[in-house]
């Protein structure tokens, strides 16, 4: 089977419809999301609906959907994330609240686990030393784990020899999943950091046990007209451009 392998879509709906639409061209037989729908970007409505219509579809509560359903104290956040969140609580109805309130914080499938800090902290922790990596292995069953929250797409891979490789992953690359303990972060569509202003995606094909990275063009003006017609804060309008 092919999954679409997606996280932090962050209510940025012209960057998460270029994903579904390439996951469609790729004939995925399922999606896999890591969390984050909402926050940051202008439009929470437009992308939680994207993805409760999505069939065959694994998704995970993300730390800033925790926010806006009260699962996780807005006071750790800083004051661009909270007016973000702030925006999209109040563009949802309790219909979309309850969805929200219902996803789970990790998913153990039968190829992979799904969860959107890391398996030993689901919302909270970020992934991004190798020894954090070796921490967290511990608290993850299945060989394959995919992850998100760092906004930056990177592979942990413990090799045969009991070495931890990890590398930031670049557009059209390949990683090799098969036999080995691995976490894969496919990065941000909605709010990519790793200096590439590109959406962020992948596909993993559990037979080949490879995941594919993607990263694809959008409309980022767009984008930041609409949040800048809500007065979104200047930061987080300016980085959408910088891939920061």
């Amino acid at each position: 089977m092919k999954y679409g392998i997606f996280s932090d879509a962050h209510a940025n709906y012209e960057a998460l419809k270029e994903v579904l639409a390439y996951f469609k061209s790729a004939r995925v037989d399922g999606y896999v999301f890591c969390g984050d729908l909402i926050g940051y970007g202008p439009q929470p409505v437009e992308c939680v609906e994207a993805l409760r219509k999505l069939p065959e579809a694994m998704i995970v509560l993300g730390n800033h959907d925790a926010a806006l359903i009260g699962k996780i104290d807005i006071k750790w956040f800083n004051p661009a994330a909270v007016k973000a969140i702030e925006y999209s609580k109040s563009r949802l109805d309790g219909d979309v609240l309850t969805w929200l309130s219902g996803l789970p914080e990790k998913i153990d499938g039968e190829h992979f686990s799904v969860v959107h800090g890391s398996p030993r902290n689901y919302l909270k922790e970020y992934v991004l030393s190798e020894t954090q990596f070796m921490e967290s292995m511990k608290y993850v069953s299945n060989e394959a784990c995919f992850i998100g929250h760092s906004h930056m797409a990177m592979y942990f891979r413990l090799n045969g020899e009991g070495r931890v490789e990890s590398d930031f992953i670049k557009p059209m690359e390949r990683v090799l999943m098969k036999g080995v303990k691995s976490f894969v972060n496919p990065g941000s569509v909605g709010q990519p950091r790793d200096g590439n202003s590109l959406a962020a995606c992948g596909v993993y094909d559990t037979e080949k046990k490879v995941f594919e990275s993607v990263r694809l063009k959008y409309d980022v003006e767009k984008v930041q007209k609409l949040m800048m017609e809500i007065d979104m804060p200047r930061l987080l309008v300016e980085r959408l451009a910088m891939g920061y």
